[in-house]
Parts: C-alpha cells; sequence; structure tokens
C-alpha cells in the first residue's frame, strides 16, 4: 500500500521582493539609475532619484516609469544639506516614508600623483564623495527613525529602513593617481560602519558595497587618455568580463531587503573576484 504524501501547510515566498520606497542619490544616470530600475523591477511602489542635473534627472526618470513604477525626481546637491533635508522631505510628502536609501551620488576628480595634486581638487571629491554621504546618510536616518518597520515575514526582525552606501574597490586598495577617490571611499566605510552601529537599535541596517570596473560616464572620459586602454582592459580581465550596471542594482535590492536582516556593518565587493585575484 502506498502512503499518502504529506502537503505542508507552509506558504512559499511570494510578492515584490522590495515593494517599499526607495531614495536614490546619483540616481538620474549610471549605477544609480540602474539601482532604480531593480527597485522598480522588483516591486517598489515608489522610486525617488535625486540628481544635481535636471535634464539627466527627467532622462532617469523615463527610465524608471517605463517599468510601471511611480517615480519622483528631486533636484539637488548633495554636498548642501538644505538640499539633502528638502529632498528627504520631499520624498516623504511624495510616498509618506523611506524603506530603501542607496546613496550613489559621486565624483571620480583628478588622477595627478599625490606630488601634484592641487588642494581644490582633493576637496572638491570629499565633499561629494564623502560629505555627499554623510549628509545623506544622516537625513535618511532621521526620517527612518521616525517610521515603523517595514511589513517583514511572520518571525522576521522588524526593519525599519536599510542604507547602502557606494563605496568601491578602492576602499580596501589603491591605484596611483586615484588620492582623491581612494580617500574618499575609504572614508565612506567609516561613515557606514560607524552608523550601522549606530542604527541597528532603531531596526536600521547600514552596509556599503564596493564596485569594481564598471564602463560609467564618469569614467569613459579619461580611459584611452589619462587611464590607458591597455591598463582598463587588464583590470577589467581581473576581474572576469564586462560587467553590467544592473549587476549592481540587483545586489542593492538584495542587500536592503529584510531577508538580509543580520547583514549590518558590511562592505560587499561586486567585482568578480578582482581583489581576490592575483592573476
Amino acid at each position: 500500500m502506498c502512503g499518502k504524501t504529506k502537503t505542508s501547510s507552509r506558504s512559499k515566498r511570494s510578492g515584490p521582493l522590495a515593494p517599499g520606497v526607495a531614495f536614490i542619490t546619483g540616481g538620474a544616470r549610471g549605477l544609480g539609475n540602474a539601482i532604480a530600475v531593480s527597485f522598480a523591477k522588483d516591486g517598489a511602489r515608489g522610486v525617488v532619484i535625486v540628481d544635481i542635473n535636471q535634464e539627466t534627472l527627467n532622462e532617469g526618470k523615463k527610465i524608471v516609469e517605463s517599468f510601471g513604477t511611480k517615480c519622483l525626481a528631486i533636484q539637488a546637491d548633495v554636498t548642501k544639506e538644505e538640499d539633502i533635508e528638502r529632498a528627504v522631505a520631499e520624498a516623504v510628502k511624495e510616498f509618506g516614508r523611506i524603506d530603501y536609501a542607496a546613496n550613489f551620488a559621486g565624483i571620480l576628480g583628478p588622477m595627478d600623483q599625490t606630488s601634484e595634486l592641487p588642494l581644490e581638487g582633493f576637496q572638491k571629491v570629499m565633499t561629494v564623495n564623502c560629505t555627499g554621504v554623510y549628509l545623506s546618510t544622516k537625513h535618511e536616518l532621521r526620517q527612518m527613525m521616525k517610521q515603523d518597520s517595514i511589513e517583514v515575514e511572520e518571525g522576521r526582525v522588524k526593519q525599519r529602513g536599510s542604507i547602502v552606501n557606494c563605496a568601491s574597490i578602492n576602499s580596501g586598495m589603491a591605484l596611483p593617481g586615484t588620492l582623491p577617490y581612494t580617500t574618499a571611499k575609504h572614508a565612506v566605510l567609516g561613515i557606514t560602519r560607524t552608523a550601522a552601529l549606530e542604527a541597528r537599535s532603531q531596526g536600521i541596517r547600514v552596509n556599503a558595497v564596493s564596485p569594481g570596473f564598471f564602463l560609467t560616464d564618469l569614467l569613459k572620459p579619461v580611459v584611452g587618455t589619462v587611464v590607458p586602454t591597455a591598463f582598463y582592459d587588464a583590470c577589467e580581465t581581473r576581474q572576469g568580463r564586462a560587467a553590467k550596471f544592473e549587476e549592481v542594482g540587483d545586489v542593492v535590492v538584495l542587500l536592503s531587503g529584510p531577508r538580509m536582516s543580520l547583514v549590518n556593518g558590511a562592505n560587499l565587493p561586486i567585482d568578480g573576484g578582482f581583489t581576490i585575484n592575483e592573476a
């Protein structure tokens, strides 16, 4: 006599991966826009993109909305506290809360040798890539601390919010001619880890990701001029292959959700093994 197979009463996961509201600085183009698109694809009910350039904002908004998600585009300078405070307020006015934040506004800056590096070039990169992340994290945290947890699966730890900051493989290594950029990305890890410890008791996680070699609009003008094409190709080979922007976007979405509840203060490489490959 054959025994009957018992059917489990437990239900499988269903529904969107990221049903909340996403707030992305540097969200008009490049990696930031790819993150916005990934949130849209994974079911976000609202996406906010923040950028300094109105023209690229309009283009970025159209791309996000082509996936059927409502997108709010806000022009703001991440180096100005009043702009970030206003952007957060506008996002909350439109959607009621911010569940996921990704701070990806940044610049490459001058690529002079340290002995020839102008002070103003160093300061500009630090202001955008470091101060901008600090200000964004600060005001995102303030909002998240005011709100209740997003809906989570039964038994899961509550999550009021999640922040992912853009570091770089340069946050753990250096390349010649990258002093301002490398210094700022090291600083991003300091911001991320400190905020992670401070916010965890509030049900908020703060992490960083470190993308490898992506041919972004920031990098295109210097490859073949300041950076020899052969050098870039060698770095891409060490990475394993050319990378796609959405590969960063999808990681950020996964890292932002409550299923990653014990991941806090981490720095996740997205580099195909570049940083462990000495070949």
